[in-house]
């Protein structure tokens, strides 16, 4: 049953019998056979034929997404056996960017043992722009934080997480607190306390002010205060007339307690664009896509608790 699912997803991905039976080095009328022998166990009609070529159906849209989980429990499955057998266990690399490692990675480290206890975790954290090059050459089976460099390397698979919206965060007293409106030539008179800013963001800030200034090559721009962490960046503009571009569910206890407070300014480009990122040549394992959904869980709950 389970070899001729596998020829039947093969051929709802290919909607072609010649070419499905090429990849699945058998012949056209033996795949015609497969398929037929497997809706008639089944029970129900899987794939229709036409003039225009193949087409699936209703159930068998439904009867093969089970089909797919299923081969995935199979495979890693064997993947245990495999590790039992050889009396090793894998160990899952993971790169995450600094916001991360700060805030619900070891929420999603913790929910990945609970799933699977016999993995071993390998977690380190990099620098944002750092993450796509190093997923890239394979040092890491996945990484999470800013996909800005991702989006340029069209040998990775990017998966977005839901936009968050950031804040222009400044300390109680702040010469712009109070405001009921800012500008952005207001808030470039002062310095930016954060990470380098992705390209998407730098080129829409000014190129020369108090914020600070491009990189050479045009891709970064530079904060006069750069520091990579929400901790660093709060205890710097709680403590100075800098400010940070951040999630305000980063900096919510000190946003409650009145330390700090955003500035009404809300452009559309302030916006995380954060998710997943991995190689698309290398399929993920069975261990890496359990962490991959406990992440995208882990993301959404940390999310949710600061919001409430």
């Amino acid at each position: 049953m389970i070899d001729r699912l596998k020829s039947a997803l093969v051929l709802a991905e290919t909607l072609n019998f010649h070419r499905a039976a090429h990849r699945l080095e058998i012949s056209q009328p033996h795949l015609t056979r497969t398929i037929k022998s497997l809706e008639k166990d089944l029970g129900i009609t899987l794939f229709e034929r036409g003039p225009h070529g193949v087409s699936v159906t209703p159930d068998g849209n439904r009867a093969l997404k089970e089909a797919a989980a299923l081969i995935k429990a199979e495979a890693a499955f064997h993947g245990k056996i495999e590790a039992l057998r050889s009396g090793s266990s894998e160990t899952l690399k993971i790169a995450v960017g600094a916001f991360i490692s700060q805030s619900w990675a070891a929420s999603a480290v913790t929910a990945m043992k609970a799933a699977d206890a016999g993995i071993s975790i390998s977690l380190r954290e990099l620098d944002w722009w750092m993450l796509s090059d190093a997923v890239h050459s394979g040092e890491f089976d996945l990484a999470i934080g800013e996909l800005s460099e991702a989006n340029k390397n069209p040998d990775l698979v990017k998966e977005p997480f839901p936009e968050r919206e950031g804040s222009i965060i400044v300390r109680a007293g702040h010469q712009l607190a109070g405001r009921n409106e800012v500008s952005l030539e207001d808030i470039a008179r002062f310095p930016l306390a954060g990470p380098r800013v992705p390209g998407r963001i730098a080129q829409l800030l000014p190129p020369a002010c108090a914020m600070g200034s491009l990189s050479p090559d045009g891709q970064f721009f530079i904060p006069v205060i750069e520091c990579a962490t929400p901790r660093s960046m709060i205890d710097v503009v709680s403590q100075s007339n800098a400010f940070c571009m951040l999630w305000p569910e980063y900096c919510a206890e000190q946003l409650k307690s009145g330390q700090v407070l955003e500035l009404p300014f809300h452009p559309p480009w302030l916006r995380a664009a954060q998710g997943i990122m991995y190689r698309r040549n290398k399929p993920l394992s069975p261990a890496a896509m359990t962490f991959r959904n406990v992440a995208r869980s882990a993301e959404r709950k940390y999310f949710r608790h600061r919001q409430a």
